[in-house]
């Protein structure tokens, strides 16, 4: 069949299919440039972000390995404790307003209240978020690494992905509490999920990763975490 046998009404269908996927070519960005920056888990665990703070303050740091625990309770309320093992700069830290100043330079993309303490030569930095969990059919989702790119055709864009920023990033189960999927590339280790840091501490997790935790002994825990999900909307 040739275009001159075809209706105008056809052909009218034809030119508007083409010209709409042209433009859904062109909309999706390649490699996801045109994504938001990826963002790390931890902002001041990020190679160098608290040393370079601290020479702001004229004071030398060097941290040796920092690690990001997240404890998940069955409300939906996270805690986030990041300690960073230091192998200089420890005793000048533990004045508490210049630690105060430096830890609040370093995490001021992080957004949040935090507090910091020393802990022998070890930093740690903690802070609480409402809204990295949410609670679905009995199930608790842990929803902070998830990013989403645009539904909707020719909308560019999409958050940025988060990257672990720690040599090791844990994220605990409520206490009676198992890991029931949904943990993209992370690893489950017992009622943790665990993401560890590639050398230069950039590597994405999983832009799906929604870890889901159900009640300890509950029937078909992959199943219902599946199901929570998608009731969810992930």
């Amino acid at each position: 069949m040739s275009l001159a046998t075809l209706s105008p009404r056809v052909l009218r269908l034809v030119a508007i299919a083409l010209v709409a996927s042209a433009l859904v070519a062109a909309a999706v960005p390649a490699d996801g440039a045109a994504r938001a920056p990826p963002e790390p888990a931890c902002g001041v665990c990020v190679d160098g972000a608290l040393a370079d703070a601290a020479d702001r303050h004229g004071v030398a740091v060097a941290v040796e390995r920092a690690t990001l625990d997240v404890r998940v309770s069955d409300d939906g309320s996270t805690r986030w404790t990041a300690r960073l093992d230091l192998s200089d700069g420890a005793e000048a830290l533990r004045n508490d307003s210049l630690r105060a100043a430096i830890v609040a330079d370093a995490t001021a993309s992080d957004g949040g209240d935090r507090t910091s303490r020393m802990d022998g030569d070890t930093l740690v930095v903690e802070h609480s978020r409402g809204d990295a969990a949410e609670r679905e059919a009995g199930a608790v989702l842990f929803t902070a690494f998830d990013a989403r790119d645009p539904v909707l055709p020719f909308v560019m864009g999409g958050e940025g992905t988060v990257y672990p920023g720690a040599d090791a990033l844990v994220v605990h189960a409520p206490e009676g509490h198992v890991v029931a999927g949904g943990v993209g590339d992370g690893t489950v280790e017992g009622r943790t999920v665990v993401w560890r840091g590639a050398e230069g501490g950039d590597d994405g997790i999983d832009r799906d990763a929604v870890p889901t935790f159900l009640p300890e002994g509950a029937a078909a825990p992959g199943v219902r975490g599946v199901l929570a999900r998608l009731l969810a909307g992930y």
